[in-house]
């Protein structure tokens, strides 16, 4: 397998129009990276520049240490598998497969070894004979799959991947693809809109947001410390709550929002980077697990619930404060559709706090 490195990667349409600012990024030999953000961030144009489908405007690709900038497609030694699988509907699925291959002179022994092999490492040898309409939409996504496993590449490419399946069969595929890399031991590229797939599978996750990298780190370092207020906000299911306000100076620094519904000390521990932030718009940003039904010290807000989810393990507490939805996530302790009004305690150890003007994380 091997290394994928990008150095200063930009891409520009009719000459003005920049979709991806200056990516630089480095993909370790035999490692899981997914590329997630909303819809339009460039995240599959980043993909298919490293797959040779779409130019560079600017910066230098490399692939196992060479560039591979005006390398064609076919020659840089990647599998990609597309969101719409692709597979010729007149073949079976041992042809699908077994058609790169093909192209590429492999002999007819090989071929068959490969296929089977594949087939067998998707547990799908007994649909080597049937067409892509016989097959559900699952067996369609393994097919594909199977198909840039059969070629032996030094890098695989997804794009996508699940987001035609529905939501059960998005987990089963999920978990199949992660075991599947965990097997192959090959560097992948993965990308994605679905933050939780993000979480789920990667070794490492690149948050985009309108072509610019906002932030590479680990799954639990993006959730526990994002960089900015865009990256707190799009990890984590549900969002982040957040709310404005400033920094007081008040027996050391406390937090107050603006209509005052919200207001404690913080940690000494960050008095040196908040202090001249005093006086400032800041944002504080809370996830909805950090809300507590219980005391267990901490700081207490009255909030008026005004609708209750109920998923078995957990419970959505919805409500407002100071004009703005909040969610709660507890624990199911009571029957939380018999009363509207409750106290909710949360720590400070958790807590977020932003920037207003820029958005960057400030603690």
């Amino acid at each position: 397998m091997a290394a994928v490195k990008l150095i200063n990667v930009s891409k520009v349409y009719d000459g003005k129009n920049k979709v991806v600012h200056e990516v630089d990024l480095e993909i370790n030999d035999k490692e899981f990276v997914v590329l997630v953000g909303p819809s339009g961030c460039g995240k599959s144009t980043t993909l298919r520049m490293i797959a040779g489908l779409e130019e560079i405007s600017e910066g230098e690709i490399f692939i196992d240490g060479k560039l591979v900038n005006n390398v064609q497609s076919k020659d840089r030694d990647i599998a990609m598998v597309f969101q719409n699988y692709a597979l010729y509907p007149h073949m079976t699925v041992f042809d699908n497969m077994a058609f790169g291959l093909k192209l590429r002179k492999f002999s007819k022994n090989e071929i068959t070894e490969r296929v089977n092999h594949a087939a067998k490492i998707l547990d799908m040898e007994h649909l080597l004979d049937r067409k892509p309409k016989q097959l559900s939409g699952g067996q369609r996504q393994r097919v594909a799959v199977g198909r840039a496993i059969v070629r032996k590449p030094k890098v695989f490419l997804f794009d996508e991947p699940l987001s035609n399946l529905d939501a059960k069969l998005r987990v089963q595929m999920r978990a199949e693809i992660t075991r599947l890399h965990q097997r192959l031991e090959a560097t992948t590229i993965y990308v994605t809109h679905d933050q939780t797939e993000a979480m789920t599978m990667g070794d490492r996750i690149v948050v985009l947001k309108d072509g610019i990298v906002q932030q590479v780190d680990s799954p639990m370092n993006l959730y526990n410390r994002p960089a900015n207020k865009f990256v707190a906000g799009f990890i984590g299911s549900p969002a982040i709550n957040f709310i404005d306000g400033k920094i007081v100076k008040e027996n050391g620094l406390a937090f107050i929002s603006r209509e005052k519904l919200i207001s404690f000390q913080l940690s000494p521990d960050n008095s040196e980077k908040l202090i001249p932030y005093i006086g400032r718009d800041v944002t504080l940003g809370i996830r909805p697990e950090e809300f507590r039904i219980e005391s267990k010290g901490g700081y207490k807000i009255n909030v008026e619930v005004d609708l209750v989810e109920q998923l078995g393990s957990d419970v959505y507490l919805h409500f407002n404060l100071e004009g703005i939805p909040f969610i709660g996530r507890v624990k199911p302790t009571m029957d939380f559709r018999s009363r509207k009004e409750f106290e909710l305690y949360f720590g400070s150890e958790m807590i977020h706090l932003f920037d207003s003007a820029e958005g960057k994380k400030i603690n």
